[in-house]
């Protein structure tokens, strides 16, 4: 958590963010899923699936919402999100460094997505029900448990958690 009030903006990540992303959501990762799975499993995770690469494509999804929190030129938080049917919005994952918690980047992430897509009646979103830091950071901005996620085999359950509008 951070000790008192943070400055930082909020804008669109560029193709040219791809690697700090990429720096930046290994470290909130391992912060984030520290003790919630297996050391080789996150390590692997983040070896595939955030590498800067993946990053690009996804910031290069014109669909999509990438927004970034930024802080002193550093990235400290992204939120990346997808329009679904009936004005939902699938959020794909939200992550504020731990550094940076606490001073509402979360909160002003999400309604940057909301700009993004206006008009949107409902958000949802995957969290791994072992996750209880996140879980509390979306009940306390208006989000409820809607019943376990589908994951695969390999992966530890999530819950689907959902906000109305």
């Amino acid at each position: 958590m951070v000790a008192g009030p943070m400055a930082f903006s909020i804008r669109d990540a560029r193709l040219a963010d791809a690697s700090a992303l990429s720096v930046m959501m290994r470290q909130s990762w391992r912060e984030s899923y520290r003790g919630l799975m297996p050391g080789h499993q996150l390590d692997e995770i983040c070896e595939m699936w955030l590498a800067p690469r993946n990053f690009k494509e996804r910031i290069a999804d014109k669909n999509a919402a990438n927004i970034l929190a930024i802080n002193d030129g550093l990235i400290v938080g992204h939120c990346y999100a997808l329009p679904r049917e009936n004005r939902s919005v699938l959020i794909g994952y939200l992550y504020v460094l731990e550094t940076a918690q606490g001073a509402g980047i979360g909160t002003t992430l999400l309604n940057a997505v909301l700009e993004v897509f206006p008009g949107t009646v409902h958000l949802e979103l995957a969290v791994l029900e072992k996750n209880q830091a996140a879980i509390g950071f979306y009940k306390h901005i208006g989000f409820f448990e809607a019943g376990p996620e589908p994951t695969p085999e390999n992966e530890p359950p999530s819950i689907k958690m959902t906000k109305v509008l």
